[in-house]
């Protein structure tokens, strides 16, 4: 298995935590988006605490007692991110009409001051502050925003920068910004495209543990219901089949 974790940090300092916690599966070119505030029983914390209690050596165990294992990961202060973004163009798709609450400055918090913010159909096109709200927006005017609605637009931000080929060395340009664990992560991500499997990681509960609102993962359903499901699809297709072969021989 070739995995690497890429992980974006939520301020710009080594102390805080990572707001961003991906994990490059690239034998399986897949890329999975980790909810930040989910637990870990390694560090006995949320796991994007993981990064300033021991690095990215500890990020990368506690990553794989959730079994997400990987050989190396990236991690990047907010300021590389920012810099490689700073004069960027993005056209994404939107599907419904968004409207968000969001801080008046992209580090500062929503009760010391928001705005609202609006994405609407059919696309956006994304460039200096609207970019990060896009990235970043969680709390919707009708109160029904998730972290997982974030992650999503985040995946949809993502195709559209692979796909018009952006230059992503551009985040690692001050190495004082980035540290790299592992082996050189760099090669295997550069054979990311924009096609690849993008998913977020939701099989999850909430929780609550030492007074913190947590994510635990979820049990896997008993063996025998996943075989029941199987087998109902497979009726399910042999009757599509069979009505399609009824209507053509009617014909």
């Amino acid at each position: 298995m070739a995995a690497v974790v890429v992980a974006i940090l939520d301020r710009d300092n080594w102390s805080a935590n990572t707001d961003i916690i991906v994990v490059a599966d690239i034998t399986r070119r897949r890329l999975t988006w980790v909810p930040r505030d989910l637990w870990s029983p390694l560090i006995h914390d949320r796991v994007n605490a993981a990064f300033a209690k021991g690095g990215g050596a500890l990020l990368l165990e506690a990553l794989a007692g959730l079994g997400f294992a990987a050989e190396s990961a990236v991690c990047l202060r907010r300021a590389a991110s920012e810099g490689a973004l700073v004069d960027a163009s993005v056209s994404v798709p939107v599907s419904e009409p968004l409207d968000f609450w969001y801080p008046l400055t992209p580090t500062s918090l929503l009760q010391d001051g928001r705005i609202e913010v609006s994405f609407r159909p059919p696309r956006e096109r994304l460039t200096g502050v609207r970019l990060h709200q896009w990235i970043g927006a969680r709390t919707m005017v009708n109160g029904q925003g998730t972290d997982f609605h974030r992650m999503g637009r985040q995946i949809v931000f993502l195709r559209a920068l692979i796909a018009q080929g952006f230059d992503f060395h551009r985040a690692l340009s001050d190495p004082e910004l980035v540290r790299i664990t592992g082996e050189d992560p760099l090669p295997l991500l550069a054979r990311v495209r924009a096609n690849w499997r993008m998913q977020v990681h939701d099989w999850v509960d909430d929780a609550v543990i030492d007074g913190k609102m947590v994510l635990v993962p979820r049990k896997p359903k008993p063996w025998w219901r996943r075989q029941l499901r199987r087998l109902r699809d497979r009726l399910k297709g042999r009757r599509a089949r069979s009505i399609s072969m009824a209507r053509s021989n009617e014909r």
